[in-house]
């Protein structure tokens, strides 16, 4: 039974994106800690990111309130800002997302991760800014799948899901799901977490 969940991250963690008529606007994090929630009412939901954060600022500003809470469940989700914003540094990614890893790890908190969707084709970009954008996502999601092997992270991975192709999921600025997106990723995310033998109620 998990006691608390914290999730970091950037703006996809918040639940930045465009509303959806009959839908709230969730992070796909906070549909799943309100259906773990369902099942497990005293467990306690605590969602730390902020918008525009790189990997560094995550773990320089996230991880140390984070640890305090003294989670049992972590949602560690971030490289978008730091593919996106240059300069991008793979070394440093790795270094920051491995510390964040490592210390969760190192307090017998499981750890839940994601790949970074590529948003580089919904994006009107020069062509040169759009491979080197494309190229970055693609570096990241290889550091971010290496280190979830390492540390016994769940992994869901964006490429695999068939979310990324289905415009209808997507805000307008092309980056962000939509209310709809969000939903949809989190009813993903929550087989997967359920194979991993965490308890949630059946989702709508």
């Amino acid at each position: 039974m998990k006691r608390h969940f914290v999730a970091l991250g950037d703006s996809f963690t918040e639940g930045i994106g465009d509303t959806v008529d009959g839908l709230e606007l969730h992070s796909a994090q906070d549909w799943i800690a309100l259906w773990m929630q369902t099942a497990n009412p005293d467990m306690k939901y605590t969602n730390l990111a902020e918008r525009g954060q790189r990997a560094g600022e995550v773990r320089s500003q996230q991880m140390g309130r984070a640890l305090k809470l003294e989670p049992d469940l972590v949602s560690i989700v971030t490289g978008a800002n730091d593919c996106l914003r240059g300069p991008f540094s793979a070394e440093g990614l790795k270094a920051e997302m491995g510390l964040m890893f490592g210390a969760f790890e190192s307090t017998g908190a499981r750890i839940f991760t994601s790949v970074l969707p590529d948003f580089t084709s919904r994006l009107e970009l020069p062509s040169l800014v759009g491979e080197r954008v494309k190229r970055n996502l693609e570096t990241a999601n290889t550091i971010i799948t290496e280190l979830a092997e390492r540390h016994r992270a769940i992994l869901f991975d964006f490429r695999a899901s068939g979310l990324e192709a289905r415009g209808e999921l997507w805000s307008e600025d092309g980056v962000h799901p939509n209310a709809r997106g969000y939903f949809e990723i989190a009813r993903a995310v929550a087989l997967l977490i359920r194979a991993n033998g965490i308890e949630l109620e059946a989702q709508p």
